[in-house]
């Protein structure tokens, strides 16, 4: 604890250990006018009856002024160990009070700064959500702007696999169509059969004709005429076969046809209502996700000016610093005091004389703590004005 010499005044008054010959002015008084009664009285009885009144009033007032100085030193002596006793009872109080404010101060501004940390933390960890949740395709990312654009791919790509089908099929269908030419064709090629057989078949019976009037002669070429004609009649049958086998076969491919072509109708029917309902169901996807995209910017936003707030408030929180500094000079001046009477006292009991207090000392030491330019301008009696850009040195 620092310790300074104290400055010297006028004495007020003289300690009881000085002499006091000034308490002996009466009673040499009194002396003196008792002498001075006798010598004019002619020393007769009551010249020195009065000369002994006066010398007893003398006696008695010096008396009455030594036990009143007796009772102005002790009043003083205890005056100032009151003093010093204030100091010593007051001032660990007063330290005590502050200390355990700074120190609650300390702790709930820890408390509230690391409050404020994890809000911090939880605002990274909610703008990190964000930027998931409303990642794009291109940064190959899995929020929702991704899946719905990978899903209108992969749908649109559904669509298009309908819409060749169905080019396929109507494709397809056009070759069976065209299938009706041949069938055509090959009915023009039986009946073509059916004419050869039937005109081969009266050619052979007229050749047989022909044999039979011949004779003998003619036998050979009668039995070649049998057998064309035996031919000529397989042939009518197969024709007649044939013939039937390409009605079927056409039946079949013109059932086929109709039933190609209603399924084309069908199908196309079917790939514009679900090319409509995707186009739908899609166009609402995207409208939501629009929404939630700029829900979700937003809030990133707030979150991302929520955070700076928060730094800046945590920022501002680092007064505690400040006001620690501040307080813990003031303690350990305002400790200094009891210090400070007891020299005072102890000067009062070495010299005999009381000296004034001289408050610049104390205030002298607090000032060489100070580090901030509105702790001197507080000093000086003036206002201090805050400061934002305010700079602080720790020791």
């Amino acid at each position: 604890m620092n310790s300074h010499p104290l400055h010297s005044g006028e004495p007020a008054v003289n300690n009881n250990n000085q002499p006091n010959a000034h308490l002996l002015y009466p009673v040499a008084l009194g002396l003196a006018g008792a002498i001075a009664i006798l010598v004019a009285g002619g020393w007769n009885w009551s010249a020195a009856i009065l000369a002994g009144v006066v010398s007893m009033a003398g006696i008695g007032i010096g008396l009455q002024m030594a036990a009143r100085q007796t009772a102005l030193l002790q009043s003083l002596d205890a005056y100032l160990a009151g003093q010093q006793q204030f100091g010593e009872k007051v001032v660990p109080v007063w330290s005590g009070h502050i200390e355990s404010s700074r120190e609650q101060m300390e702790s709930a501004i820890a408390a509230l700064s690391e409050r404020f940390s994890g809000i911090v933390d939880k605002l990274d960890e909610a703008v990190h959500a964000s930027g998931l949740a409303t990642e794009t395709i291109e940064g190959s990312g899995n929020g929702l702007v991704a899946v719905f654009a990978k899903s209108e791919q992969r749908l649109s790509a559904v669509v298009a696999s309908q819409k060749t089908a169905m080019t396929n099929m109507a494709s397809m269908l056009e070759k069976v169509q065209g299938l009706d030419r041949f069938i055509e064709e090959l009915q023009e090629m039986a009946a073509d059969v059916a004419k050869i057989a039937a005109q081969t078949n009266l050619l052979a019976l007229n050749a047989a004709i022909e044999a039979a009037r011949a004779g003998e002669m003619g036998r050979g070429f009668a039995v070649v005429a049998k057998e064309f004609r035996m031919l000529s009649t397989q042939s009518g049958e197969t024709g007649m076969r044939i013939a039937e086998k390409v009605s079927v076969i056409s039946a079949a491919i013109i059932a086929t046809c109709s039933a190609v072509r209603e399924s084309v109708k069908q199908e196309d029917g079917a790939t514009h209502t679900a090319e409509a309902t995707i186009e739908t169901v899609l166009a609402d996807f995207r409208n939501i996700t629009d929404a939630l995209l700029h829900s979700s910017t937003l809030l990133k936003n707030e979150s991302i000016g929520i955070k700076s707030e928060v730094g800046e408030a945590l920022v501002q929180l680092q007064f505690q610093d400040r006001v620690s500094q501040i307080m813990n000079h003031v303690k350990s001046n305002i400790e200094r005091l009891p210090e400070f009477l007891k020299q005072h006292r102890q000067q009062y009991v070495q010299t005999g004389a009381l000296q004034l207090l001289e408050p610049q000392i104390l205030l002298a030491e607090l000032k060489g703590t100070y580090v901030m330019a509105d702790q001197h301008t507080i000093h000086s009696g003036s206002k201090a004005v805050q400061k934002n850009d305010t700079e602080i040195t720790f020791f």
